[in-house]
């Protein structure tokens, strides 16, 4: 969907205050050719937030590590994606080895409006489930555990013998064993110019596990540099998962803050499909900021509120530019409220978004 260059009429302020709510998009569609201009901003009533949960069916749960819950059990913000427990090199520590400091961080977190983040790790990342479980033990913050596969270069060496329907049922059963309720983070080579043969099989099988269990995915998505920039791999990704018969409203495509595309293109085109968009390393990576933010804008312009996450992908060491599991709450949020997006928008993004895509009826 190209953009609507009718809303060149209102300031950005503007559009994006109409972006809280249906009836607010159905007012910037309207507008336009010798329709009378609309009332003040200030004299309309105030719109409903862009997603709600009622649309979700009466038996949805969110699967977390302690218990299933239904999704207003939880009141904060959700975090789609961060890691509270992850070693990638048997060789070098990582900040998550402390779990004790993972657990005053996930505290401080609480504080600061986290009531659900999912650890989107799993074992051939390092990912020590026992840590995971003792952080929702001693904290107030709901946890979700994730399982799946990483990206090729640190797949067990099992998987290239095994068949992409035994690589399925595996991870279901690991899904009811260890209580996971999500699968992600699921990627693919940074390096590599395509999906290598044996990722197909793997996110082919992730797709056919959902299948099995509900459970919602995630995906990593470096979009590669140099030669190897690959704009339309979160759009592969897609593919690939539907083409086993995933709904796309069960699937985020993630990292993409790290897609330098302002204008949003290819992500507008992912939410067009009806799948969710990961803007999941906010204060980091690739891009800077203030890009990120205006590639939001461009997507929320179009009309996407609805399908917008925002999370960090923390992994536990603390800096001034990322401080803390709460960083995107703190350091991100305020970015956007800069540029005039409505609070209700906010709430949609940071709180209502995230806890439908984890919201799942058990298969």
């Amino acid at each position: 969907m190209e953009r609507d260059d009718r809303t060149g009429r209102y300031s950005r302020r503007e559009v994006i205050q109409l972006l809280g709510g249906v009836a607010g998009l159905g007012a910037v569609a309207a507008c336009g050719g010798a329709d009378p201009p609309p009332a003040p901003l200030t004299t309309q009533p105030t719109p409903p937030p862009v997603a709600t949960l009622g649309g979700l069916p009466r038996d949805a749960i969110i699967r977390t590590v302690l218990g299933d819950i239904t999704p207003d059990a939880i009141t904060g913000v959700t975090l789609f994606h961060e890691h509270l427990s992850i070693r990638l090199s048997a060789e070098r520590p990582s900040a998550t080895d402390d779990v004790d400091n993972v657990v005053r961080e996930i505290r401080m977190a609480a504080q600061e409006g986290v009531g659900c983040i999912v650890d989107g790790g799993h074992p051939d990342m390092g990912r020590d489930l026992d840590a995971v479980r003792r952080v929702a033990t001693e904290t107030d913050v709901h946890v979700v555990a994730s399982g799946g596969y990483y990206m090729q270069r640190f797949y067990p060496p099992e998987i290239a013998a095994t068949s992409e329907d035994q690589i399925a049922e595996d991870l279901s059963a690991e899904a009811a064993r260890d209580r996971l309720g999500a699968f992600g983070e699921i990627g693919q080579n940074s390096d590599a110019a395509e999906m290598t043969p044996e990722e197909l099989k793997v996110f082919r099988a992730v797709g056919k596990a959902h299948l099995a269990t509900g459970l919602p995915i995630f995906t990593h998505n470096a979009y590669g540099t140099g030669e190897n920039v690959r704009p339309d791999a979160g759009l592969t990704q897609l593919d690939v998962l539907e083409s086993v018969g995933v709904s796309a409203d069960h699937i985020v495509i993630g990292h993409a803050c790290c897609l330098d595309d302002p204008s949003a293109r290819v992500l507008i085109r992912i939410a067009e499909r009806g799948a969710f968009v990961g803007f999941d390393r906010v204060t980091g990576g690739r891009v800077d900021d203030p890009q990120k933010v205006s590639t939001i804008m461009a997507f929320l312009e179009a009309g996407h509120a609805d399908k917008l996450l925002v999370s960090s992908d923390f992994t536990g060491r603390r800096s001034e530019a990322r401080p803390g599991y709460g960083n995107s709450i703190t350091m991100f949020a305020p970015l956007m409220r800069e540029v005039g997006v409505d609070a209700s928008v906010l709430q949609a993004i940071q709180r209502d978004n995230p806890r439908r895509f984890l919201a799942f009826v058990p298969a």
